[in-house]
């Protein structure tokens, strides 16, 4: 796929202000800078994020009410079940409430809805199974903002409702106790990202600091925060940053909780994880239950400290996700068939039945790569066609759905991703509508992916204080990417073929040679033609050979120069 090559530059005397104010070196600053930290004390907080950074909790709108319902419930003895949602997001979010709760004396019990007969959201199963607790309050996680009637449904039974969530509100919220977002239209509070587990962290770090219990570790808890985060794809930064640097930490430690070690084991992951690891190794795993079946286990994973109960489900997780696999290689294919490349439509709207809707919204994610444009995947049964859709960084999903409502049964969700359910015989409308919505609101160039070059570099500045500089970014994530490195007219030395499709390079500036690998970047040894030099943009790594550490260019883009 073309792309569009963007380099950002900055005045040089800025930089090297920057530089010397803060003693890094100016590749780092012009990064930096790329990134909107533009001052010693941004970069500074940026570069080392501490847990004395994170907001008053207090600050969220509902935040006093929500700890003043759950006080009242440890006052009483009154039980709490903890309503939270099927992915990683959810899961981990309801591990995180049930087991702070419990240790502040509140008796629990939770409900994780199936995504299949139950769908999104609080459901009408769910506040049944609060009655059979004899539970007294519902507390949702990772869910709510838009379930009205079963907030109402569950205070006619005679239960009250404190919403945690993250996604956008509708114009009119739940009559709820308290309800939680951070992206209220009142709100105030000073970072807007968090996932719907960074959510649940603040609701328990104001009651915990309410109560005054030191006792509680808050810090023990920035595994399952750090997990939630990362998988549902935030920016990490500002308070994101801190739960997963912090979180990864205990993740990667021999001590970490027994459920974790449990699938760290069966997914083979060995030492150190970097988020972007943890998205291919645990993240998919915990998923699976959800997408599959049933992800009450999971919860029980993150909660038990039996080895053998751990490794149980953690094993089933591996299956499941193998299952999984398959089961998405199947719907790819088949939506791969429908999509003719060279009549692209604005949005990419399909829909079968034997889609298992479990999967669309990875294949979803995975069209949207492959085709550079908003993607609506339908699984259809009973003539009710359940959607996940995905988008591309200049469109802003949630409010494009908005504007079909009146053609929708439900939805919620976010700027890049979202969730959806409609008649069958209106999706012929919808698709037109979102057609004509993604063509009235993006040109020809917005549908044209990036590549960002974070700064213009020759081969003299690369070394290995680049790379330990370069790392104190990590973690990478979404809005916080493994720096991409330009450099222009570079002489090609020797090119070949390696491996599968792989293009290997030795690439020389001035008296420095470098080497390059470019994954399954094979067909652009093609495109080069007779060209002897390049415009190259590249991620700086290492590679290890026999007992020997080499600086090595991976490569994300070539341009042949004429």
């Amino acid at each position: 796929m073309n792309r569009n090559w963007l380099v950002n530059k900055t005045n040089q005397e800025f930089l090297a202000y920057l530089s010397n104010t803060i003693s890094i070196s100016p590749v780092l600053a012009q990064v930096l800078v790329n990134r909107n930290m533009k001052d010693a004390g941004s970069i500074k907080e940026f570069l080392y994020p501490s847990l004395k950074k994170l907001h008053d909790p207090f600050l969220m709108p509902d935040m006093r009410a929500a700890v003043e319902r759950l006080k009242s419930a440890i006052d009483r003895d009154e039980t709490v079940l903890v309503h939270g949602d099927y992915d990683a997001d959810g899961i981990t979010s309801t591990a995180l409430l049930v087991s702070t709760l419990g240790k502040l004396g509140l008796k629990t019990c939770y409900h994780i809805p199936n995504r299949i007969t139950e769908g999104y959201g609080l459901s009408n199963k769910g506040i049944q199974k609060a009655r059979a607790c004899n539970a007294d309050l519902i507390l949702t996680a990772d869910c709510g903002i838009s379930s009205n009637a079963e907030v109402a449904a569950a205070f006619s039974l005679g239960m009250d409702v404190i919403v945690t969530d993250h996604h956008e509100p509708p114009d009119k919220l739940p009559e709820a106790a308290a309800v939680v977002d951070p992206h209220r239209i009142d709100s105030a509070y000073p970072f807007k990202q968090l996932a719907g587990v960074g959510v649940a962290f603040k609701l328990v770090q104001a009651l915990v600091q309410d109560l005054g219990r030191d006792d509680i570790d808050l810090e023990e808890l920035l595994d399952l925060v750090a997990l939630g985060t990362i998988a549902d794809s935030v920016p990490l930064i500002g308070e994101n940053r801190i739960f997963v640097t912090y979180g990864l930490k205990r993740i990667n430690d021999s001590l970490a909780r027994t459920g974790i070690q449990a699938l760290k084991e069966v997914a083979g992951v060995n030492g150190g994880s970097r988020a972007g690891a943890l998205s291919y190794s645990l993240i998919p795993r915990i998923n699976a239950a959800g997408r599959l079946d049933d992800a009450g286990e999971v919860v029980e994973l993150f909660l038990t400290e039996d080895e053998v109960k751990a490794e149980a489900i953690a094993l089933l997780l591996e299956e499941q996700n193998r299952t999984r696999q398959k089961i998405e290689a199947d719907v790819l294919k088949a939506a791969l068939a429908m999509i003719d490349p060279d009549n692209l439509e604005p949005a990419i709207v399909l829909s079968s039945p034997d889609w298992h809707p479990g999967v669309i919204g990875i294949v979803a994610s995975r069209l949207v790569d492959m085709f550079y444009r908003p993607v609506f995947l339908f699984s259809v049964k009973d003539s009710i066609a359940k959607g996940s859709a995905r988008s591309i960084s200049p469109f802003h999903l949630f409010r494009a759905i908005a504007e079909c409502s009146e053609l929708l049964l439900g939805f919620g969700g976010h700027r890049q991703a979202a969730g959806l359910r409609l008649d069958l015989e209106n999706l012929p409308a919808f698709r037109d509508r979102m057609n004509k919505i993604v063509e009235d609101n993006l040109t020809s160039e917005d549908m044209v992916p990036v590549l960002a070059i974070d700064a213009a570099v020759v081969f003299s500045d690369l070394s290995f204080n680049l790379i330990n500089e370069l790392a104190l970014l990590e973690p990478y994530g979404d809005s916080n990417k493994q720096p991409v490195l330009g450099a222009k007219d570079i002489e090609i030395v020797s090119r070949k073929i390696v491996g599968n499709n792989h293009l290997k390079m030795q690439l020389r500036q001035e008296n420095l040679s470098m080497d390059t690998i470019g994954f399954s970047m094979g067909k652009q040894i093609d495109n080069m033609g007779k060209a002897s030099s390049l415009d190259i943009a590249f991620v700086l790594g290492v590679n290890e050979w026999n007992n020997s550490r080499y600086l090595q260019l991976q490569l994300r883009g070539i341009r042949p120069r004429s």
